[in-house]
């Protein structure tokens, strides 16, 4: 049974919105392009290894994707981890597309369709880490003692995954294609055919680990040093693209297409929320959508939000 869901897509929409409303001569523009690429093949990653997971029992197994804890080095982040009543299964999700190549060095090269090599540490001792991390928490909160193990999961099954020399295999063990992890996973828990726990304290666990569970900072605009003047405003188009949409006759005009629209605005306000905050007053929304009329602004928001506090102390939210 999942009992916490992939915590990635609201990153991604974050990242979306930002792309959007950033100039392309910003100085982040293109780290936030690369980042939002990287959230978006990483998505569909996670996405991939949820079709062999799905034949697991669930009445058996409990799931925690991107469980974000933390111990006296930081935060440390599991891609997915698995409990069962015999041992706990660590999955480290990787994206990875094209050929990789594992050589001697701990090294892995990745050539995509564009023949380029590029260079990545091996992810095993990375997830080994994260094992280790998670064991020390286990034990530094008093939690019962049971078998750990580690799976480095390939998401895409088109990725050729070969070693550098023909003689001697470099590719860990624990390095699997999404299409094996169900078997590996009966394979361990043949290994490990001794219960040890119970259900019932696996959810009191799994409770207790989204309870602690700390979500990355939601302000983007700190994580990239951009300023909130620094983003473009108004209405986009949502038939051209175009910016920004002019109001006239209690309609959204573009002027790029004549395309009309009633509700323009609210994807607009949903970038706000996504970059800004979820709270927003009638000035911020005239500044944002670029209109001039307080009338018209409270008009927009009263059809659409609810909101606290009276005259000038208003905040709608969005």
């Amino acid at each position: 049974m999942i009992l916490k869901q992939h915590g990635n897509t609201m990153t991604q929409f974050r990242l979306e919105a930002l792309d959007r409303r950033l100039s392309p001569l910003h100085p982040m523009k293109n780290v936030v392009q690369r980042d939002y690429k990287n959230m978006k093949s990483g998505v569909r990653g996670e996405r991939e290894v949820d079709y062999p997971l799905s034949f697991l029992d669930v009445e058996k197994y409990l799931i925690l994707h991107n469980l974000r804890l933390r111990d006296k080095q930081g935060f440390f982040q599991i891609d997915t981890l698995i409990l069962s009543e015999s041992f706990f299964l660590l999955l480290e999700v990787k994206n990875w597309y094209g050929t990789l190549l594992f050589d001697e060095n701990g090294q892995v090269i990745r050539i995509g369709d564009d023949y380029v090599e590029e260079g990545f540490p091996n992810p095993v001792p990375q997830a080994k880490m994260q094992l280790h991390r998670l064991h020390k928490w286990l034990q530094n909160h008093d939690i019962f003692t049971i078998p750990l193990e580690l799976l480095v999961v390939i998401s895409f099954l088109s990725t050729i995954i070969k070693s550098t020399s023909p003689t001697t295999n470099f590719i860990p063990k624990e390095v699997i294609h999404n299409n094996q992890l169900f078997f590996t996973f009966e394979e361990l828990g043949r290994k490990y055919s001794t219960s040890l726990l119970k259900i019932g304290q696996l959810r009191n666990l799994a409770e207790r680990l989204m309870k602690v569970h700390t979500p990355p900072s939601k302000d983007i605009l700190v994580k990239y040093n951009v300023s909130k003047d620094e983003l473009i405003k108004g209405v986009f188009c949502p038939k051209c693209f175009a910016l920004p949409m002019i109001r006239k006759k209690r309609q959204w005009f573009c002027t790029n297409c004549s395309h009309k629209s009633v509700d323009a605005h609210l994807a607009a306000l949903n970038d706000y929320k996504m970059l800004i905050g979820n709270n927003i007053s009638n000035q911020e929304t005239r500044e944002f959508l670029q209109l001039t009329s307080p009338n018209v602004a409270k008009w927009l928001l009263q059809k659409n939000f609810k909101f606290v506090g009276n005259t000038k102390a208003r905040v709608y939210e969005i």
